[in-house]
């Protein structure tokens, strides 16, 4: 400023043609435009200011876990500002069960130290910020091979690893919006007696009664072949149970395994919690069966997430195997607040189906006795497609395939992509487990 001054006294003194009185004229403008480049760069200085402590303030505001008033809170960053009690702030709040939005704008004004020359004496600053908090609900199928293959150390395993993925996934931020189902399976899937019950299913008469375990109770509902992967629920009711059958285990004098196609009430599905203490004695429980069914494991654990099967639903808040507080799941397809998740877990590929040819006859399965009962891998392949169509998140777990690629390859192309695969072998299975919570936590973050 000193070397304009002294500039325009020198262009005075000069006594040539029309230098002082161009230079008079231009003095006053010159002036105002340095002086409007130090006001113009405190209105940034300032709005810079501004707009970092409201951006620090609505984000605080939207926390779902703040406690204090809005008002208050964006107050309290402002009022780190010199000049914040000056700040007038207006906001909108939208608050729903899990989530919380908040929009506000700032403004504060300055007086100006030469744009006052052109008549602007003051400068309004304006900023607008808004965040939003959503907890997004979260609907989990959890499918487990309980096939007589997964004998030793391989149960001893996933019971340890999916029961630290149920603390990954249920924790104090997550449990309330958030519920698992758990479908363990062999060659089939039961229901549980109470549940296979309330749909109105119709037990098998005149079979041979297993004597190695007279209080078994199978409850196994016989899918049709043409409902695997659509979008209908088949009706239950009058359905028959699945035949009580073995194919290899008849015989078998090991103790870590039981030997029928249809698993037992210790192996019955898990419906809709969240209360980790519960699943993780269900899954400490869990028993060996025959028969790898992973198409109807996927089959029940698609339809536990399809908003059609509220008959399944009602049939188990009636039999008292899940709470009424989760009568309104599954959700909409279409529903942004909530994220859906299938993870199935083998060790193998699928077993061929057998059926018995005639249910009166004894349970095992001689080869004069059996029938084969349609394309189990096609079936699988059906329902990975539809619930991908349908946006479901699909994690596969292939527990020590070793170098079986055909199940490799079921299990590939059945996750959502690629790196939705894991295979793991020993205790590297909770690795696997912990990786897909770790994801889980991402997508319901970005979604």
């Amino acid at each position: 400023m000193t070397s304009l001054v002294q500039l325009v006294s020198s262009l005075l003194r000069n006594k040539r043609g029309n230098v002082a009185m161009i230079v008079a004229l231009l003095f006053v403008p010159l002036t105002l435009a340095g002086g409007a480049g130090v006001d113009l760069a405190r209105y940034e200085a300032v709005r810079v200011e501004m707009q970092d402590g409201l951006d620090r303030g609505v984000l605080a505001a939207a926390s779902l876990s703040q406690k204090q008033k809005t008002a208050d809170v964006l107050k309290s960053y402002m009022n780190n500002l010199a000049y914040g009690a000056d700040v007038v702030i207006n906001f909108s709040e939208a608050t729903a069960m899990n989530s919380r939005k908040i929009s506000a704008n700032a403004s504060y004004t300055i007086n100006t130290a030469f744009m006052h020359l052109a008549g602007v004496k003051t400068l309004t600053i304006r900023t607008a910020s808004s965040a939003e908090e959503a907890k997004q609900n979260i609907e989990l199928s959890l499918m487990l091979d309980m096939s007589g293959s997964m004998v030793g150390s391989k149960i001893k395993n996933l019971k340890v690893a999916s029961q630290q993925f149920i603390d990954q996934i249920l924790t104090d931020d997550t449990k309330d919006y958030t519920t698992i189902s758990v479908v363990p399976y062999a060659g089939h899937v039961n229901v549980g007696a109470a549940v296979f019950d309330k749909l109105g299913g119709t037990r098998l008469t005149g079979q041979a009664q297993p004597t190695k375990d007279p209080t078994y109770k199978g409850s196994c509902f016989e899918l049709d072949n043409t409902g695997y992967g659509s979008d209908a629920i088949p009706s239950f009711k009058a359905r028959s149970n699945l035949p009580i059958f073995t194919n290899w285990n008849y015989n078998t004098t090991d103790k870590e395994k039981k030997w029928w196609w249809c698993p037992g009430e210790e192996d019955a599905i898990t419906y809709f919690s969240n209360d980790a203490t519960v699943l993780k004695a269900r899954l400490n429980a869990l028993q060996l069966y025959d028969g790898t069914g992973t198409q109807n494991a996927m089959q029940w654990g698609y339809m536990l997430l399809n908003p059609a099967s509220s008959s399944i639903v009602q049939a188990a808040i009636a039999s008292g195997q899940m709470s009424s507080k989760f009568s309104n799941r599954p959700s909409s397809f279409s529903d942004a607040d909530t994220m859906k998740v299938l993870v199935l877990m083998t060790d193998g590929v699928i077993t061929a189906q057998f059926r018995p040819k005639d249910y009166t006859r004894s349970p095992d399965l001689s080869p004069s006795n059996n029938t084969m009962s349609g394309d189990t891998a096609s079936y699988l392949s059906k329902i990975c497609t539809t619930a991908k169509a349908k946006g479901i998140t699909i994690f596969t777990i292939g527990f020590e395939l070793g170098s079986d690629q055909t199940a490799i390859n079921s299990m590939k192309n059945c996750a959502t992509s690629s790196a939705h695969f894991y295979q793991a072998s020993g205790a590297g299975i909770g690795d696997a487990f912990k990786s897909i919570s770790t994801s889980i936590r991402k997508l319901r973050l970005t979604q």
